[in-house]
């Protein structure tokens, strides 16, 4: 919910509700009731709060994009969980590290869609992708081949290098886009026919899951 999105991404960077509210030059009484949802912002405040945090308006809005905690199953349907293979680089790529973690619960309606055996997570390394999912989250893909231009996307490169980044076709070969916080990660592209590198997508990104210690 959207009340819960702005306590998030507020928690997230660290500021509290005078510090939020003196950023977007409202009170911090009317961060409160936004917080609470008592009452909601208006257009022009969404727009600010979005390019403050650093997301589309569409996924502040958004509900769906992140569960607010990590369930392991045992206590929930076994139907409505998945498997945590490992861990992948938010950052620079590196080794895809297979470390089974155990399961998580995730949306019905994903699993209904896309078929579980079709589904798998990992738990992000790195900050490059922390406008979307932060360092320590879990990320859900759909294991699939297939891409747009714009998906996030799990990667290996040469079969050993992994990372998670937003992947766009080019004119001369493949480019990949962090969505960070920090001005220090940069995109980078591949070049076919000049860069000998193997560059396989094995799954497009679906939404994170933020474990209770990020919020």
């Amino acid at each position: 919910m959207l009340k819960d999105k702005i306590k998030e991404y507020r928690k997230y960077n660290g500021w509290t509700q005078a510090q939020l509210a003196k950023k977007i030059n409202v009170s911090q009484q009317t961060i409160g009731s936004w917080e609470v949802g008592r009452a909601e912002p208006n257009s022009e405040a969404l727009k600010t709060l979005s390019n403050l945090f650093g997301i589309s308006i569409d996924h502040l809005l958004d509900q769906k994009d992140f569960n607010n905690e990590i369930k392991i199953s045992g206590t929930i349907p076994e139907e409505n969980t998945i498997q945590i293979l490992g861990r992948i680089a938010a950052s620079a790529p590196s080794g895809l590290v297979s470390d089974y973690e155990g399961e998580i619960s995730i949306q019905p309606t994903t699993i209904k869609r896309y078929g579980r055996k079709d589904i798998f997570a990992l738990r992000v390394l790195g900050d490059s992708m922390n406008r979307i999912v932060p360092e320590g989250a879990i990320a859900v893909v759909h294991k699939t081949c297939e891409w747009e231009d714009g998906d996030i996307c799990a990667v290996t490169i040469n079969g050993d290098d992994a990372t998670l980044k937003q992947v766009f076709r080019t004119d001369k070969g493949i480019k990949f886009t962090p969505l960070s916080y920090s001005k220090f990660h940069a995109p980078w592209e591949y070049i076919k026919d000049e860069d000998e590198v193997d560059v396989i997508i094995h799954g497009v990104f679906l939404y994170g899951i933020i474990p209770t210690d990020k919020m």
